[in-house]
């Protein structure tokens, strides 16, 4: 099986992934709801006062994991950079995570509105893609694709 595929395959099952960041060298992880492009980049929605939206307009770094099965030890781990999603990609950005989770309690007005306390739109563009696969790899589980 291509690693590519694979790649597309964990991201399309998935909802949820554990994101890190850092501040002042004191990490941070937590975890939310997304939704992958083609191009492997990963969209979600927080507050903007939330610890990770924070940090994030601080210092983009930020790495990423999905899970895709403890059992049979599949996994993502990703590194690469977080921002908040620009005007310009709000709309995609909207119909690719309602496409997933259906409508939300919030709507795209009011994420443009740029609330310092409010919902946005934050996308993660990976540089470096690590697939653990113990299933499709039992001689060299971790393969590597670089964005």
């Amino acid at each position: 099986m291509i690693v590519k595929d694979l790649i597309q395959q964990y991201l399309a099952e998935n909802k949820h992934m554990q994101l890190a960041t850092v501040h002042d060298g004191q990490p941070w992880i937590c975890t939310v709801y997304f939704v992958a492009d083609d191009e492997f980049n990963l969209y979600w929605t927080s507050a903007r006062e939330r610890q990770h939206s924070v940090e994030i307009t601080s210092d983009s770094k930020v790495a990423v994991t999905v899970v895709r099965d403890t059992e049979r030890k599949q996994a993502l781990q990703i590194v690469g950079n977080a921002y908040e999603v620009s005007d310009e990609g709000l709309e995609r950005a909207h119909e690719l995570y309602q496409g997933k989770f259906g409508a939300k309690d919030y709507n795209l007005e009011e994420i443009k509105e740029h609330k310092p306390i409010g919902r946005a739109y934050w996308v993660f563009k990976p540089s470096k893609i690590s697939l653990w696969d113990e299933v499709n790899f039992p001689d060299e589980p971790k393969q590597v694709y670089t964005a």
